[in-house]
Order: structure tokens, then sequence, then C-alpha cells
């Protein structure tokens, strides 16, 4: 049976640096650029991002070349995915200060968004010649390299962010994530549990934490980070699968099934749970109950390999031995390399 739905979250977050605030302390006509750049400011303490762009436009207009109004425009631009305007303010900044290490950083963060790595790339790099301990940089270029499969050097670059900034819980997280991609689930797991000291709020590291011990086969644990995330969240489905997924690893039914209905009360269409239903069933050689749940999981999503061997299980049991074939086929070609020893061993084509 293939129940199982396991996800690791990868950070993946902004981490734009705006400028420090500006001290006013005249009456002359910068005065109020200065007063709104302050404001500016605040809002993306906020997280009001356009009433900051707009903040710092009126900025802009009274002192044209302020470049740290201009390199938090970009910031309140690209946290609104307009990303060619950012562009466009980051490289004015540049122009006007080229020894500014948090705009070569914000310029990385801009292709990060654009997707286009090269020229992350020599954003960050120009960062870190600037300032070498610069953390966000150092994090930014781990993501590169775990994107590129390179995970020894992700591990390395996450490791002097968190050399740079002790407390750096996406840091922490991810490097733990890359260390789970190599089999170091002993590391992983130090290394979430350092994430969750420096910010228990981030519900999604206790999930992780929980794939991480269902990994290292200590099924308890993760259930209990995975109930962590859970209760800090009641719809967070990821953790909710993975927890019903631990359960019926650990053979525990009736735990499982009541996870995978309570996903399919907050997503009545998840094929997924359906089908790790289905797969319930078919532990308890309920094989009409399995045909129903797989084949309502695979008219969900007519892609979802593991339903396709679930339910060519069931019509095996149920002696429909052309109907299992059948969908024992169609389940290889979607992935699911098991379902060959069961055609090698059922099906005479």
């Amino acid at each position: 049976m293939k129940p199982i739905l396991l996800l690791i979250f990868i950070a993946y977050v902004y981490v734009l640096r705006s400028q420090d605030t500006i001290r006013v302390t005249t009456t002359n006509p910068n005065q109020s650029a200065e007063i709104d750049y302050n404001a500016g400011l605040d809002e993306i303490k906020k997280n009001n991002y356009s009433a900051a762009a707009v903040l710092f436009s009126k900025c802009i207009s009274v002192k044209p070349d302020f470049d740290k109004a201009l390199c938090n425009r970009a910031v309140a631009y690209t946290e609104l995915k307009q990303f060619a305007q950012a562009l466009v303010d980051i490289n004015k900044a540049i122009q006007l200060n080229a020894n500014n290490p948090e705009a070569y950083f914000n310029k990385g963060v801009v292709f990060f968004g654009l997707h286009e790595s090269d020229s992350e790339l020599v954003a960050l790099n120009n960062c870190l010649n600037l300032k070498p301990n610069h953390s966000e940089a150092l994090y930014y270029k781990g993501l590169l390299f775990y994107e590129k499969n390179e995970t020894v050097q992700a591990i390395d670059f996450y490791t002097r962010a968190i050399a740079a900034k002790p407390d750096y819980p996406y840091a922490y997280n991810d490097r733990a994530s890359a260390k789970r991609s190599v089999g170091d689930y002993v590391g992983a797991i130090a290394d979430y549990e350092k994430a969750i000291s420096f910010n228990n709020s981030m519900v999604f590291i206790y999930n992780n934490l929980g794939s991480a011990y269902r990994l290292n086969k200590n099924l308890p644990k993760a259930i209990e980070a995975y109930t962590k995330a859970i209760s800090a969240d009641p719809s967070y489905l990821t953790a909710l699968h993975n927890r019903g997924a631990t359960y019926f690893e650990d053979n525990d039914f009736r735990s499982a099934r009541i996870d995978f209905e309570s996903v399919i009360k907050f997503d009545p269409d998840n094929s997924f749970a359906f089908n790790n239903l289905a797969s319930i069933a078919l532990k308890e050689k309920d094989y009409k109950k399995a045909m129903e749940l797989s084949t309502k999981s695979i008219l969900l999503n007519p892609k979802n390999g593991p339903a396709y061997y679930n339910r060519g299980i069931a019509s095996q049991m149920l002696r429909d031995e052309n109907g299992c074939c059948l969908d024992w086929k169609k389940a290889l070609k979607l992935g699911v390399e098991g379902a060959q020893n069961l055609i090698n061993i059922f099906c005479s084509n």
C-alpha cells in the first residue's frame, strides 16, 4: 500500500532589509521627505507594502537621489511582486551608492523572485564582497545550492549564515532539511529543535521535525511533533496527513482514519486522503471499501499513481484479474515502481 505523504518545508522567505530611520531635526523642504521616509519604514514593518511604496515615492519626488528611499521602495515592490519596478529602483540606488551591501542583497532577492538564479548569485556575491558575514546573503546562497542538489555546499552556507546570526531559525530549518535529504536524521532533528527554540511560532518546523523523527523510525516522537503543529493550527493539512501516515505506519488504523477524515473535512477534494483511507481498508481486508475509496481518489486526481496501485490490489482480491493488471500498469506509468513486481507475478503480458 502507498499511504505515505511526507512533506518537508524549506523556508524560502523574503528577508529583505530596510535601511535605518532618518533623524529629522530641521524644518526645510527636505523635512517632509524624511518624514515620509520614516513613515514608509513603519509601513514596511507592518507589512503594508502598498502604503510604504506610496510614501517612499513621495520622498523620492522631493529627493530623487535618496538612495536609501529607492532601496526601500524596491523592498516594497519586491514584496508586492512588482519585480520590474523593484529592479529599476535597486539599480538606481546602486548607481548612487555602490558600497551599500543591502542594496546588492535586495537585488539578489528580486532575482530570487524572478527565478533568475545566475543573476541572483552575482548580486549575492557582490553583497558578500562588501560584507562577508551578511547572514541573509549567506542563507540565500545556501538556498541556491540546495535547489541545484549541491547539498554539501548548501549546508556550508547555512552553517556560515548561522555563524553570522546564531539565532537564525530559517537557516537552522533549511540546514536541517538539507541534512535530512542526505540521511543525517539525527543532525536534522537537532537543527529543527534548535530552530524551534528560537521561534516556536513557525508551525511548519514542527511538521518538519516530525518527518525527521519518522524517517529516523522514532514514530512516537514524530506523532508528538505533528501533534504540536496541529495544536497550533488545526487546519494544517500537511501535518494532519503526515500524522495520519505515521499512525498507519504504527498500525494504529483508528487514529490514522480520524486524521485522514479530518483532512477531508477541511478539503473534500483531497485525493491523497481518500487513497490513504483506501490503504486502511486494504489492511482491514474490506476490499469493496478500498475499491470505492481508491476510485474516488482517482476521480479527484487521475494522476495519483498510488491510488491505481491500491485499486489494483483491491481488484485482485475481488478476483478482477484484468482490472488489477490495468491499474498496476497505470500506476507503473505514473511512477509507482513497486507495481512492476505485482505485474510480474499476476499479469501475463
